[in-house]
């Protein structure tokens, strides 16, 4: 990831620690007026996507071999953790979210990508005609995290801990998608 699209990500979770997310401009985030990628606020949306994944890429660089559904584990709590570390302005896009679900479908592509990104690191096979059911089950049970972690004031995050073990032992006892 470009250096400078690192530092503008860390400086869009600096405002928003301060400001929800309607109160920020681009022009409060970027130094100069145009930039060839971020044409709008989504493409801050999309730029801290992508630093959130280039994080989780670095931050598991020597992810070991496991189960599948050990590894996706492991890969969903690495990410939380990164969350975690930007906990209230992430809890501020949340809520911008819930007020205005109609933006997520310009973050949703870029999203996708995040999904998939897990699912690679976790050597689940995503490809052929099996592979979106599995995505689709993979984006439904972080959706589920999320809303868990969300509600998640323990400093461990032992109740998403607790609660995304549970889901993916329904989801292997159930629908076998390791």
């Amino acid at each position: 990831m470009q250096k400078n699209k690192i530092l503008i990500a860390k400086k869009t979770l600096q405002l928003l620690e301060n400001n929800s997310w309607e109160k920020i401009t681009l022009l409060k985030v970027l130094k100069v007026r145009e930039d060839s990628f971020f044409k709008d606020k989504r493409d801050l949306l999309k730029n801290l996507n992508t630093y959130f994944d280039f994080l989780l890429k670095k931050n598991l660089s020597s992810l070991e071999e496991s189960s599948k559904k050990d590894m996706l584990f492991e890969v969903f709590m690495a990410r939380l953790d990164i969350l975690n570390e930007y906990r209230k302005s992430i809890k501020k896009l949340i809520k911008f979210f819930l007020k205005n679900p109609n933006e997520l479908f310009f973050i949703t592509p870029s999203f996708v990508e995040s999904i998939v990104l897990m699912s690679t690191l976790s050597n689940i096979n995503i490809d052929g005609l099996k592979g979106l059911p599995k995505l689709k089950v993979i984006f439904a049970l972080y959706i589920l995290t999320i809303y868990s972690w969300t509600n998640d004031e323990t400093e461990s995050l032992e109740k998403t801990m607790t609660a995304l073990d549970k889901y993916l032992n329904n989801l292997d006892k159930y629908l076998k998608i390791f």
